[in-house]
């Protein structure tokens, strides 16, 4: 899987220091020998995306600044960030969604701001009656953990504040590892096979599929399914966390304008950047967590073209399986050495229409995959992206 980048987020108050402490790092980075970072000001992203300055106009603009750091450092990229968006909202998604973050709060106190006001703003904000100053007129929630706390008041040396950050090792977030080393291992037993027949459900909603359109597939293992489409015309991009399955799938000769990409569908906006007609999810659902099923089902849904399927098979809460091993979280267990997590069929049902997706089908029964003795009870759903008038 590729490194991702690291996200520098610069925040304080209007005229705290934020460009030009971030401007100084950036520099100093770069003559570092660090090529592949990027500095992006608060000024300028608000220019580019418009918006007014209510408090939520304010907020869904740092949203957007954060999911577009994300999908930068998703690629490798680190990205200096020097913005206002005073929202422990919006910091608690990125400490929550970006592996390598450092928060970064530039605190500066209001009478050197209104002494400073290199801008105006204070003085235009008392002067004219303006309701636009963040801490002023706008109510701002200060960082309350804040990786690094600068002091920029007027002994502070930048060189110093600089060489604080660099210093500081982001702590890498917690996440579930998804199993790697089982998987690996698991398709490297299983390779697939002119004996690999495709899966009944694969077989099953390739009747709702037209040839020459695309599809992604999440957790495609060994690829048996994303064979069986491509054989139908589709094609495919396969995703997997199993290194080992991806290499056996890219060495093959028969894969024409398919790819296969080892990375990790449920942490990774890069891979949702182009628009598909279908995503698949077989067997997937169940081996992720379900904050990580919230991030994999939002990013299906951006990605899918208008009325694009979502296809979606899971083990049910319902299954015998269910309950074995150790219990380690709701509806999460640990069994036959790897995570397993059930399904509520209601709950995922009421997931998918939040999103905005329609549901044309949904069924919870057994008959769906028997394998070796087994036949689970399984969730099938078949959803279509409706846009929103």
């Amino acid at each position: 899987m590729m490194k991702k980048g690291t996200l520098y987020w610069i925040t304080g108050l209007s005229g705290a220091g934020k460009t030009t402490i971030g401007t100084k790092l950036y520099y100093t980075l770069k003559n570092q020998g660090v090529e592949n970072i990027i500095i992006l000001d608060g000024d300028i992203l608000k220019y580019i995306t418009g918006g007014g300055y209510s408090k939520e106009d304010r907020k869904e603009r740092a949203k957007k600044y954060s999911n577009l750091c994300k999908t930068i450092t998703d690629q490798g990229i680190s990205v200096i960030c020097c913005t206002v968006a005073m929202f422990h909202e919006v910091r608690s998604w990125n400490r929550n969604n970006i592996e390598n973050y450092v928060e970064i709060y530039i605190n500066v106190p209001i009478e050197i701001l209104r002494k400073r006001d290199k801008k105006g703003l204070y003085s235009s904000s008392e002067k004219m009656g303006s309701k636009s100053v963040a801490g002023i007129d706008v109510e701002a929630e200060l960082p309350v953990n804040p990786d690094i706390t600068i002091e920029n008041n007027d002994d502070c040396l930048i060189s110093e504040a600089v060489k604080k950050i660099i210093n500081y090792k982001p702590v890498k977030k917690d996440s579930f590892d998804r199993d790697t080393d089982y998987w690996n291992q698991y398709y490297q037993r299983n390779p697939v096979s002119q004996d690999n027949a495709e899966s009944p459900f694969a077989a099953e909603v390739v009747k709702y599929m037209e040839p020459g359109k695309s599809l992604i597939e999440f957790g495609c293992g060994n690829g048996r399914d994303s064979l069986y489409f491509m054989k139908k015309g589709i094609e495919v991009v396969g995703i997997d966390i199993s290194e080992k399955a991806i290499i056996m799938l890219n060495n093959r000769d028969d894969i024409g304008n398919s790819s296969f990409i080892c990375e990790d569908f449920a942490s990774n906006n890069a891979i949702f950047q182009k628009q598909h007609d279908y995503c698949y999810s077989r067997f997937t659902l169940h081996a992720i967590t379900a904050y990580q099923e919230d991030f994999m089902l939002q990013n299906a849904w951006n990605s899918l073209k208008k009325n694009g399927s979502l296809f979606i098979e899971a083990r049910s809460i319902h299954d015998e399986l269910y309950g074995m091993g150790t219990c380690i979280g709701y509806n999460e267990y640990i069994y036959n050495d790897h995570y397993r997590r059930f399904i509520c069929k209601e709950e995922l049902e009421e997931k998918l229409k939040k999103i905005g997706f329609e549901i044309l089908s949904s069924i919870e029964n057994k008959g769906g995959s028997v394998y070796n003795g087994q036949d689970p009870v399984l969730i099938r759903i078949h959803s279509i992206k409706k846009e929103f008038i």
